[in-house]
């Protein structure tokens, strides 16, 4: 059973949040709440993105350091640039998108990892026209920091003999 991540939980109440917030409520704290759930569910893209590779590689999801985390944040800068774009000129697609998210990470089923994936890959192709996230996910490769920390994480016997292929999980 796959657990739900923390940012899809902190997602969730904020979608709780912005719903229960009456008229009156200051403007700055719906403003806040907004951005906070822009932040997490850029963080649980790329906490996605992370599992795809650890998924890939045969790597515990925590044995990815910190630099693998903050080199992962520099190599999507621009597609996360792109994200914050389509939210100001659509800013219901925020809670569209997060509402979408918490419903398919918070359902029980033996085929629920297959459809996160899903998930994920329609929202990189419907709404940031993304068309291959097996693609983006392969840019990966082009970063050395991010190669070092896969590399430093593989097992001793995979170091010696595996070599680098895109990362690619199974849709």
């Amino acid at each position: 059973m796959i657990t739900i991540s923390p940012y899809t939980r902190v997602i969730a109440d904020c979608l709780d949040s912005l719903s229960e917030a009456n008229s009156e409520e200051s403007k700055c704290n719906l403003k806040q709440e907004k951005q906070l759930l822009v932040n997490m569910l850029q963080g649980r893209m790329l906490e996605h993105i992370k599992q795809r590779v650890c998924s890939y590689y045969h790597i515990e999801t925590g044995a990815l350091n910190e630099e693998f985390s903050i080199s992962l944040i520099e190599v999507f800068a621009e597609i996360f640039g792109l994200f914050r774009n389509k939210f100001e000129e659509m800013p219901w697609l925020v809670n569209e998108i997060a509402k979408r998210i918490v419903e398919v990470e918070s359902r029980n089923g033996s085929n629920t990892e297959k459809h996160i994936n899903q998930l994920y890959l329609s929202i990189f192709c419907k709404y940031f026209e993304y068309k291959n996230i097996e693609k983006i996910i392969s840019t990966l490769q082009t970063d050395t920091r991010i190669q070092k920390a896969i590399f430093t994480v593989l097992p001793a016997t995979a170091n010696s003999s595996q070599k680098y292929r895109p990362a690619v999980a199974s849709n």
